[in-house]
């Protein structure tokens, strides 16, 4: 028995190196395994970095200012525009009007914005000074970043046309306008440690949505790797040396090997890029701060790293299940919709458990096997969960998953070897009653 044990895991080992080797070392895996942290770099420095500079190549001088406010506050407006005091930039212009010619002169003007021949007109109404309120009408081709930066100056100026008709000292009155009340939400778990609410919040939500992508895409694989052994009919050569159960669980665990080395390669990126985000930022000229990852101690990854793997496990049995009932990849497209939807309403309850992690809900969803690979990660992100519910948790899931397999590998023992023929609901129920 010892023996034949021993040979039964060496077929195994074999399948999972077979699956795990030929996949690495497959070009698309390389690519796309490399490809993700470019495309994470970008989306994390891109659009702050894009947006500084497009605020900063903004030209603001084709804009006209309609000045109708007592006293003036155009010339303020333009000193802004153009740079403030020790700006370079050219000021536009400005035409002051009385309040009752306000509106006709600011029609007479639409046709010079309709023609980009100005960029945009900013009114500046009697009511400006005391309410703040102004219009700003810009033609088609005017950046977005241009009604940002006239409302900063129309601000600034109003700021300083208040002071001055209060009478009070300019810098005093600045710095007292600077002042913002800014709140640092701290978050204490259960085990007494805390951290920021933010930092959780990201991390919970990034865990889940990790995990999610890599069984939706991992899961799919197996899918299609099930599909099409029985379409090519190579597994009967296969299954002349190894069992369909050794055959399968290779299949299942070496597709999971590759998908944990590129999960570790994509979480490590993200990682270092948003610990260095600002001074990555700051190496291209645009001020911003480096995010503050939360402490995790290595036993806190132990019940994430289960999670994934059990929650791989599970989903690749359903899919290698599917994909032992349909005969072509258009029936296994249409066939997968069942467990596409357990996978995809996880993601459904994500937005309710970010609001209340330890509600009815969370609690819930959170024990049941085909939910927990996704909640129960989030909200161990967020804070701290009893140590009870994760053992019961990993438990529930561990025997579904399981059971998955078994399943799974009575379905796939018969289905190898069954082609041109769609089985029935009767058949099916008949296979997995099959006991030997």
């Amino acid at each position: 028995m010892w023996k034949r044990g021993s040979a039964a895991m060496g077929k195994l080992l074999a399948v999972i190196s077979r699956e795990f080797g030929e996949r690495v070392r497959s070009r698309w895996f390389v690519i796309t395994t490399l490809f993700a942290p470019v495309l994470f770099a970008a989306l994390f420095i891109g659009p702050p970095y894009l947006a500084f500079k497009s605020s900063r190549t903004v030209d603001l001088s084709t804009l006209r200012i309609i000045d109708a406010t007592t006293p003036a506050m155009g010339d303020g407006v333009a000193l802004e525009l153009a740079g403030g005091l020790t700006g370079t930039g050219k000021r536009p212009d400005i035409v002051t009007v009385t309040p009752d010619r306000l509106t006709s002169v600011v029609d007479s003007l639409r046709e010079a914005v309709r023609t980009n021949a100005v960029s945009g007109l900013v009114v500046l109404a009697p009511a400006t000074q005391q309410s703040g309120d102004f219009k700003l009408i810009l033609s088609s081709s005017a950046p977005l970043a241009t009604g940002d930066r006239v409302r900063a100056a129309v601000g600034k100026e109003v700021l300083r046309s208040r002071i001055a008709e209060a009478g009070i000292d300019l810098d005093m009155a600045q710095r007292i306008a600077q002042s913002k009340a800014t709140a640092t939400i701290e978050r204490v778990s259960r085990d007494g440690r805390s951290s920021t609410s933010q930092v959780n919040l990201i991390f919970g939500a990034g865990v889940a949505v990790l995990l999610y992508m890599v069984i939706l895409l991992y899961g799919q694989i197996v899918l299609r790797g099930v599909t099409e052994e029985k379409q090519s009919r190579v597994s009967e050569i296969v299954l002349a040396s190894v069992s369909p159960k050794v055959l399968l669980s290779g299949k299942v665990l070496g597709i999971g090997g590759v998908a944990l080395v590129q999960l570790s390669v994509w979480t490590t990126s993200v990682v270092l890029l948003l610990m260095n985000r600002g001074r990555l930022l700051g190496a291209l000229g645009v001020t911003s701060t480096n995010l503050q990852m939360p402490t995790v101690a290595p036993l806190d990854l132990i019940p994430l790293l289960a999670y994934f793997l059990l929650g791989y496990v599970l989903y690749a049995a359903l899919f290698a299940t599917v994909g032992s009932i349909v005969s072509s990849e258009q029936e296994a497209q249409q066939a997968q919709t069942p467990v596409l939807m357990l996978l995809v309403g996880s993601m459904a309850l994500l937005q309710p458990a970010l609001q209340d992690p330890d509600g009815p809900i969370a609690r819930f969803m959170s024990l049941m096997p085909f939910s927990s690979p996704i909640l129960m990660p989030l909200r161990l992100g967020l804070g701290s969960v009893p140590t009870e519910q994760v053992t019961v948790s990993i438990c529930i899931l561990a025997l579904t998953a399981v059971g998955a397999m078994l399943l799974a590998g009575r379905m796939y023992r018969t289905a190898l070897l069954m082609h041109g023929k769609r089985p029935s609901l009767a058949e099916i129920a008949r296979w997995i009653r099959r006991n030997d």
